[in-house]
């Protein structure tokens, strides 16, 4: 029997780590799981609430890092711990599906493909209402490696989606990956190379909080995570020739999909304060883009926050609005 192991790396969210460790061990259905946990707090903000799990489950394995890792080398010291067959990583910030682990363990059992991609939906900040699903358009089964890459390597970025076989997983390091915010995901098209499938599970299995104020903890580098994907691809790209065209397209489908450099997302991320004159300096001038949106963003770097955050406001009031007449006349 192939054993499965959840994996989350954790900062310091207690209650949200306690509901995730939860959802899994519902979500297992029985199922034999083990669950490994690193801790990147560097206090004791989380040891109430590890004692408690520890006492109540003992598959729960947790380790206290001596130094704040940050999460790009927090996820791969939680694979790390693991002794399992696979492993499955989440974010203490999100929650696991009913069935969803029993599913993925029976689905282990019957394949050895290195990656297994598993499919999410993006759920409100209270996780009671769904917003979206990540990917609609692969289906249950393999998929041609290249054609996963090219079509929904974006999606891998968001780490409950990926299930890692540990043997493959550890014939890779990640050192050439260290930086970038997406290690996990250059480790993984390494272990593409020279394999003609992943394995998809379509039905989504995690719930992804994708709003809230803390959800996304790396807004202080936005920049620097967007240019991140694309610099994992660029190295991963030389180091795997086989994937390479693949890989270049996948890193042109990223940029299109979250529309980092348009004009309504960067207004956005600078209402939010997740984009500032440092991060232009430190990312912009060496970009190859039009120079009229250089100038934009560069305005918009100086330009104080509290005078957008009022237009920010009214354009999402004028959206909503539009949608709740659209959905009045459908109806």
């Amino acid at each position: 029997m192939k054993t499965l192991a959840i994996c989350i790396p954790t900062y310091r969210r207690p209650e949200m780590l306690k509901r995730c460790v939860q959802s899994a061990i519902d979500s297992a259905e029985q199922r034999p799981i083990s669950v490994f946990i690193a801790d990147d707090s560097m206090s004791d903000v989380n040891l109430e609430v590890l004692q408690e799990l520890c006492a109540q489950f003992p598959c729960i394995h947790w380790h206290r890092n001596k130094t704040n890792l940050g999460i790009d080398l927090n996820i791969q010291c939680v694979v790390a711990m693991s002794d399992c067959d696979y492993n499955w990583l989440i974010g203490e910030d999100d929650l696991f599906l009913p069935g969803a682990v029993a599913h993925m363990f029976d689905v282990i059992q019957k394949q050895s493909h290195p990656f297994i991609f598993s499919n999410y939906q993006y759920v409100s900040e209270n996780h009671r209402q769904v917003i979206g699903i990540a990917l609609t358009s692969l289906t249950d089964g393999e998929c041609a490696a290249n054609k996963f890459i090219e079509e929904a390597l974006w999606s891998v970025g968001f780490i409950g989606s990926c299930v890692l076989q540990r043997k493959t997983w550890e014939t890779t390091t990640g050192i050439e990956y260290n930086g970038t915010y997406f290690t996990h995901v250059g480790r993984i098209l390494d272990m593409l190379a020279g394999q003609h499938a992943v394995y998809i599970s379509e039905q989504p299995a995690i719930a992804n909080r994708a709003q809230g104020e803390d959800t996304f903890t790396w807004k202080k580098d936005s920049f620097g995570v967007f240019l991140g994907f694309e610099r994992m691809c660029r190295i991963a790209a030389e180091r795997n020739p086989s994937l390479r065209v693949a890989i270049q397209l996948a890193a042109n489908n990223y940029r299109l999909k979250f529309a980092y450099l348009s004009v309504k997302t960067t207004f956005r991320l600078r209402s939010e304060g997740a984009f500032d004159l440092h991060q232009f300096r430190a990312y912009i001038p060496q970009l190859e883009i039009e120079r009229w949106r250089k100038v934009w963003l560069l305005g918009l770097a100086i330009t104080p926050i509290i005078l957008i955050k009022p237009l920010a406001f009214a354009y999402i009031f004028y959206q909503r609005r539009v949608q709740r007449i659209a959905v009045a006349r459908a109806q």
